[in-house]
């Protein structure tokens, strides 16, 4: 009987250790957007463009996305850090020609015009550089299990957060703009009055920026559900903005999952998540906006 009671009281005791415990969760993770929707207007000009993975990796000069939470008994804080840049140089517009004048005018106009040749080229270079920091900082409360790596099958962990996110985004656009014309003579018709040779050139450029940091309100929820000891399902949501910091200011995250545990402290985990921000400024046509859907790779450390 003593035995028995022993064994049964156990796990509750256990429990209450472990509820009085630190414990500090790191998570790096890779997100693969398989299709990404920029709409960005500036100064009038609107700007759209739908990227697969292919069109978003390839020019990104930088990358980093990890989380930190830190969780005493049931209470908590954490930090959020996704972070991209990218680079862009690209010939958008190009054109060359080389027309006798004379196939262009009217048959009564002077030969020495139409002995004329024109030939023009030109060509129209754009650098774009983004940045995009987002940073969400948020006290946490847990109801229901403790999440670990290695948790008992049927139990479930609930997380709740309420605290800020912190966007700031910038783009700066650089434009060339390149032509050159050259007039030249067919003939050596006498008495021309036009040089034989001519050349023009004319260059031109200009660049335009846009920034803006914005900080909103943020709430989430992440919930567990261990399949057994070593199978997790995870479903994550959060939502920000709600028109605080402007006309429009809205931003969100979902993401559902698996995760497999390695050993006692480490997991492994493979998701779909969708990402979306919405942004425009009080009192100005500017604004900003992007979606991405696409997979999402994780590796989830445990400190206890």
């Amino acid at each position: 009987m003593l035995i028995t009671q022993a064994a049964e009281d156990e796990p509750t005791e256990k429990t209450e250790d472990d509820e009085k415990n630190w414990r500090t969760y790191i998570d790096l993770y890779g997100f693969l957007p398989l299709e990404t929707t920029t709409e960005i207007r500036v100064m009038g000009n609107t700007n759209s463009q739908t990227q697969n993975l292919e069109d978003v990796l390839t020019p990104i000069t930088g990358a980093f996305t990890g989380r930190v939470g830190v969780e005493y008994g049931r209470y908590g804080f954490q930090a959020h850090v996704n972070h991209g840049s990218s680079w862009i140089s690209e010939t958008v517009g190009s054109w060359s020609g080389d027309n006798a004048l004379r196939d262009q005018v009217d048959n009564d106009l002077p030969g020495i015009v139409k002995d004329r040749r024109v030939t023009a080229k030109g060509k129209i270079d754009l650098d774009t550089t983004f940045n995009q920091t987002v940073v969400d900082l948020a006290a946490r409360f847990r109801a229901g299990a403790i999440a670990k790596p290695r948790m008992e099958a049927g139990d479930v962990s609930f997380v709740g957060l309420i605290g800020a996110r912190i966007v700031d985004a910038t783009m700066d656009v650089d434009v060339e703009f390149e032509n050159d014309v050259e007039y030249k003579s067919t003939s050596n018709r006498p008495g021309v009055l036009i040089p034989k040779e001519a050349k023009a050139k004319f260059e031109r450029d200009w660049d335009e920026s846009w920034s803006n940091t914005w900080v909103s309100p943020l709430i989430g929820m992440q919930t567990t559900y261990a399949f057994s000891d070593q199978w997790q399902a995870f479903l994550y949501l959060d939502a920000a903005g709600f028109g605080v910091s402007g006309r429009r200011d809205l931003s969100g995250t979902a993401q559902a999952g698996i995760a497999y545990t390695l050993g006692n402290s480490t997991q492994l985990s493979l998701g779909y998540k969708y990402w979306g921000l919405d942004f425009a400024g009080h009192g100005s046509d500017d604004h900003y906006d992007v979606t991405q859907h696409g997979v999402n790779l994780g590796l989830r450390l445990f400190f206890d």
